[in-house]
């Protein structure tokens, strides 16, 4: 069908950013003693969005593994400034939450009233809390220069929404 815009004039992408010295060059860590297993999980047909009951289904099997994957995420960030849990259901982020330092940490989700999701990203920004576990809110259009861990606890299909979680760190 006809489009309106035919023809892109210009990509910035996310390999020209960090080449140029604009980002910061990510550092992998993949956890080496536990994390979850989403091999399992299939787009419904038609579809470029998993379901989030089958997600739901994975992350109940294996809760287990939760406090494992956050001991890790704390020890790994031990000497860091700011962590951002990217999570896959309010449920799972409240598991996680669960398990992080209470008085370092905060939890944000879509149903957060305004004033006070403004107030616990102030306290993360003045690094008064250390751990932000967020689903789907801290995506585009978030920036905490000091922000030095992305933790990403959840699976997406999404290299667009991939490279918006990766960039809350760069």
């Amino acid at each position: 069908e006809p489009r309106f815009f035919e023809h892109c004039l210009y990509e910035l992408t996310l390999k020209n950013m960090l080449d140029g010295g604009y980002l910061t060059q990510p550092v992998q860590i993949d956890a080496p003693v536990a994390s979850y297993d989403f091999s399992s999980l299939e787009l419904p047909t038609g579809s470029q969005t998993y379901r989030l009951e089958d997600i739901e289904a994975i992350l109940k099997d294996q809760s287990r593994i939760t406090p494992i994957i956050v001991k890790n995420i704390i020890e790994l960030s031990a000497s860091r400034k700011g962590v951002i849990l990217f999570t896959a259901s309010v449920r799972h982020a409240q598991e996680i939450l669960r398990s992080l330092p209470a008085d370092k940490s905060a939890l944000l989700i879509g149903d957060t009233p305004s004033q006070e999701r403004d107030e616990l990203i102030t306290l993360f920004k003045a690094q008064k809390l250390k751990y932000l576990v967020n689903v789907s809110v801290l995506t585009t259009g978030f920036d905490a220069p000091h922000v030095d861990v992305i933790a990403i606890l959840r699976p997406t299909e999404s290299v667009s929404l991939y490279q918006q979680i990766v960039g809350r760190g760069l």
